[in-house]
């Protein structure tokens, strides 16, 4: 059974994750997925002065209106995983005030209910706003080390269209046994394995290239090697999972430069042109001019990206 834990504040952004999980899921069995509103916390005069039968009248009004809130913000997600054909037998409902932070909080939920990931819709315009990522989405990306995030942006996807960007680490078999998991029987799944290499952290000139001519060359086919090694691996362990080798393939690309910015642009471009609904990317890598870590490529990724889901893992 995949567990899912949906947080929504009420936005069209909120909404916009539930019909990605509508597409990706779409008549599947076995996913559950919880419905999580996190209102804000109780005023600090409600819980101190409620003694007092005037404040006690203003905060049961208080309340209502929160419960209200989250009573409607959860309907209006459920209904749109109801029409992408999720079972109302697969969804749960869950409705708290915030206590410690609401990332912390959602990430709480989200262990108590062994959850496999914690999908948001990016850049909400409720109590998850902010003008950046979200103060509550770029914290959620800080602290859940363990806990897979995915970031919804856009109204429509090729769900099932996958994009795995490849760092030169064996994690890229974690992530395809994590990605084959969220996408054992789902019908329809294309998996492309993406890797951009790049000898240098930034551009050089045509003389310094010249120079650097065979070097290049070695490395370049020392890196083919290594990720063709990755790759293999991360193919058996889809194969493990019931997935052809006719879904799965792979691609690497050798760019001029391998700054986080090159790096994460090109990685965005091949979404783009390849109609990837999906992508997904590891948060941790390995130092140095291909690192994956957050605040580098994938931190860029799940800024920058556009009409897609961001799964960091």
């Amino acid at each position: 059974m995949k567990r899912i834990l949906l947080a929504t504040d009420g936005s069209e952004y909120a909404l916009g994750a539930s019909r990605y999980l509508a597409d990706l899921y779409k008549g599947a069995a076995d996913v559950e997925v919880t419905v999580l509103h996190i209102s804000p916390p109780v005023p600090p005069i409600y819980r101190e002065e409620g003694h007092d039968p005037q404040i006690r009248r203003v905060y049961a009004i208080w309340k209502k209106k929160k419960e209200q809130e989250a009573k409607r913000y959860i309907e209006e997600a459920t209904k749109v995983l109801l029409r992408g054909r999720i079972k109302r037998n697969q969804l749960k409902a869950k409705h708290a005030h915030q206590i410690v932070g609401v990332a912390r909080d959602i990430l709480r939920e989200a262990d108590a209910g062994r959850c496999d990931a914690c999908v948001i819709g990016k850049k909400g315009a409720g109590w998850f706003d902010d003008m950046f990522l979200g103060s509550i989405t770029s914290k959620l990306l800080e602290i859940s080390e363990n806990h897979p995030v995915w970031l919804v942006s856009g109204k429509k996807w090729n769900s099932r269209q996958v994009l795995v960007a490849m760092d030169h680490t064996a994690q890229i078999v974690q992530l395809a046994k994590y990605v084959g998991q969220m996408f054992q029987g789902v019908e329809g799944v294309r998996i492309r394995f993406y890797h951009y290499f790049a000898p240098f952290i930034e551009s050089l000139t045509t003389e310094e290239r010249k120079k650097m001519k065979e070097f290049e060359k070695r490395l370049a086919e020392r890196e083919r090697d290594r990720m063709f090694h990755f790759f293999a691996e991360a193919q058996r362990a889809l194969e493990d999972l019931g997935f052809s080798k006719k879904g799965v393939e792979y691609e690497i690309f050798k760019g001029e430069s391998a700054s986080p910015k090159k790096v994460s642009q090109r990685i965005l471009k091949e979404v783009q042109d390849g109609n990837h609904g999906t992508l997904v990317i590891g948060r941790k890598g390995a130092t140095g001019a291909r690192e994956f870590r957050l605040g580098s490529v994938a931190w860029r990724i799940a800024t920058e990206a556009e009409n897609c889901a961001v799964w960091v893992v």
